[in-house]
């Protein structure tokens, strides 16, 4: 396998997994929109957390309050 071959390799799984990482922050934030209980500051790196909180604001920012995704 030449290099460029392995480079789109891995090219392509970064992709998947970063796919996968913000599927699971959307995922986590709505939960704790719907729920109120924030688990990520808990139980997750800083990081993640943070970045879960900045999905919840921008949820919110979308969706004017958090009664939209309790409809849903």
């Amino acid at each position: 396998m030449s290099k460029n071959d392995e480079i789109k390799k891995f090219k392509k799984k970064i992709e998947e997994l970063e796919f996968q990482k913000d599927f699971q922050q959307d995922i986590i934030a709505d939960m704790e929109l719907i729920t109120g209980v924030d688990m990520s500051k808990k139980s997750l790196p800083k990081t993640l957390a943070k970045e879960i909180e900045r999905k919840k604001k921008q949820r919110i920012k979308e969706n004017g309050s958090i009664d939209v995704l309790l409809i849903v």
